[in-house]
Order: C-alpha cells, then structure tokens, then sequence
C-alpha cells in the first residue's frame, strides 16, 4: 500500500505544513505563488521546527505529480500519511473537547472528508471510526477536506460497541442520530441534552445505525424532516445540523 501522496489544495497544504506530525518530503511550487509559500513557511518553521525546501517548477510538471483532474492551485505538497491512531482508554482520558464525533459505516470519500471540515468548522477535534470502514487518507479526501485532515483527529475503532462503553464508562453520554422516526426518537431540535460529554452517532444514509450500536447508545435522536417524500438527508447535512444544535 502507497504511504505517500500528493496534496494540492492550498488549505490543505497550509494545515500540513503548520501540522508538526506531518512528515514533508518534496514541496514544489509555480513562481508566481513562491512569494506566499516563503512568507507562510517563516512561519511555520517558527511552530512547527520543520525546516522545507521549496522547489519552484512550472504547472506542466506540477500538473504531471498531481493528475490532470485534480484542482490546479500552484503548488504541491508529497506527503507521508499520518500514523493511525486507536481510540484506547488512554486516548479516551486525554479528550480535550466536550463533543466526539463516532462514524458507523460511512464509507464515502467525499462524506468523510466534508464530514471532517464540518467538525473543523465547529471546533470538533475527534472523530472515531470503525476499523476496515472509511477511506484511506490520501490527495482526494485532503482536497475534500480543506486543510482538516491535518486539524482533526482520526482514531480507529477495533470494535465500535466496545468503544461506546468505554467512554459511556468515562462519563461520556452516547447520542444516536437516527434517519427512521422511531417512537423513542426525540426531535433534535427540541432536545434537552444537556450533558457534559456528548458522543454522536451517525450511520449511513442507506441503512442508518446499526442495530448492536443503536442499542448501546443512551438516546436516540432525529432531525424533523417536513416532507414526507424525503426519507433522510445526506449524512454530511445531519452532522452540519446536529454539530450545530449540539454546540449551543
């Protein structure tokens, strides 16, 4: 398996760059941009202590590194990709924030990686996965995500219900979002959540929670749909409405 690919984005570059765990191997850049990126690495090398060459090369060689369908921004960053973390009780007791965000069966690059920028938007730093689920890091889910797979933690699950009672024994308060509107589910909206520590669950858009999960988190909840013909809302709109009526 590839340990290293390119990142293209500028938000994306920027956040590896200032990310001290971001191992930098080759860093090339178009002239008309080598103004900003030196400016922004006297910068960061101050934070970071990494000291990065520029390499200055024309788009058609950039363009060559990257792949004619990515976003062409002037720059370019290889990278090595980061080391996977797993959730322990020694990470669990580390949590800084109140609010956890535990992904069950999501799948798609492009959720994960909007899913990533909404928690960064949020100020959500943590995000649990289940083991063999989710994407490989790599140049189009950097690109998604805009700079927050460098900004917000991804630990990986060995088992997701041993998980939940793992922080469900550390105080924490499991919320499940479920796309059904089951009788035991409240309206979000109208929630009284009003717990220290929130863990949210989100399922996929097809099949939702899974059944074991759904029944070892504290609560359901949902998001009041209007039409009837609309079923569920794409899971990156859900975490964007239950990040922000969880948050305030």
């Amino acid at each position: 398996m590839n340990k290293t690919y390119w990142i293209y984005n500028k938000y994306s570059i920027i956040s590896a760059l200032i990310n001290p765990k971001r191992k930098i191997l080759e860093f090339v850049v178009e002239e008309k941009k080598k103004f900003f990126y030196e400016k922004l690495l006297m910068n960061t090398e101050k934070t970071s202590g990494k000291k990065i060459d520029i390499k200055i090369k024309n788009k058609k060689y950039i363009v060559q590194k990257i792949g004619s369908l990515a976003k062409y921004q002037g720059a370019a960053l290889l990278v090595e990709k980061l080391q996977k973390k797993t959730f322990s009780s020694v990470v669990c007791s580390k949590i800084e924030k109140n609010i956890i965000l535990i992904l069950d069966k999501i799948n798609d690059p492009n959720n994960l990686g909007a899913i990533m920028r909404t928690c960064m938007a949020f100020g959500v730093q943590d995000i649990i996965v289940a083991k063999h689920e989710g994407s490989e890091e790599n140049s189009y889910i950097s690109s998604i995500a805009s700079g927050a797979l460098d900004r917000v933690n991804i630990y990986v699950s060995n088992n997701l219900n041993n998980t939940i009672k793992l922080l469900k024994n550390n105080d924490w308060w499991v919320i499940g979002l479920e796309s059904k509107n089951l009788p035991e589910c409240t309206d979000i909206k109208n929630n009284n959540f009003n717990f220290k520590k929130k863990a949210i669950v989100l399922g996929s858009e097809s099949d939702g929670i899974r059944k074991l999960v759904r029944e070892n988190c504290d609560v359901l909840t949902r998001i009041n749909i209007k039409e009837s013909s609309a079923d569920s809302i794409n899971v990156v709109q859900a975490t964007t409405i239950a990040l922000y009526e969880l948050c305030n």
